[in-house]
């Protein structure tokens, strides 16, 4: 069966985001042992609050944008310092072209190396000389 696009799970309590997800990730933490029903609702109650009001933000900063998408949350996130310890975590996306210092390299473009190459055997002999003998 098709869910509807509108329509939102409703898990245990009135939340959004599944309980067991939360309590996976919160058991993830080597300094978690036991965790009490009250402080799992709590932790999620909280973070669907916390990805509700992210989302609003991103939606009045799109300026009437039907949609959101990754560029608008990373730009509310980038800008505001309210979500400063999410800029690592949620960058701006930026094309490789935009990115000053990086060359690209197209397929008949060769790597050149700065160290000379050691001669192997074939490339010794080839030369009229033997791999370890010094030329004088």
């Amino acid at each position: 069966m098709a869910a509807n696009a509108n329509s939102k799970q409703v898990y245990k309590g009135g939340l959004q985001l599944p309980i067991s997800r939360i309590r996976t990730i919160m058991k993830s933490s080597p300094d978690v042992e036991n965790i009490g029903q009250d402080s799992l609702f709590l932790i999620a109650k909280a973070a669907e609050l916390f990805i509700q009001t992210l989302a609003q933000r991103a939606c009045e900063d799109s300026k009437g944008l039907k949609d959101i998408g990754y560029n608008h949350v990373a730009e509310v996130i980038q800008t505001d310092d309210e979500y400063d310890f999410l800029r690592e975590i949620l960058p701006r996306k930026v094309k490789v072209k935009d990115i000053p210092g990086l060359e690209y390299i197209t397929e008949g473009d060769e790597e050149v190396s700065d160290e000379e190459e050691e001669p192997t055997e074939e490339g010794a002999e080839e030369q009229g000389e033997s791999v370890g003998e010094e030329s004088s």
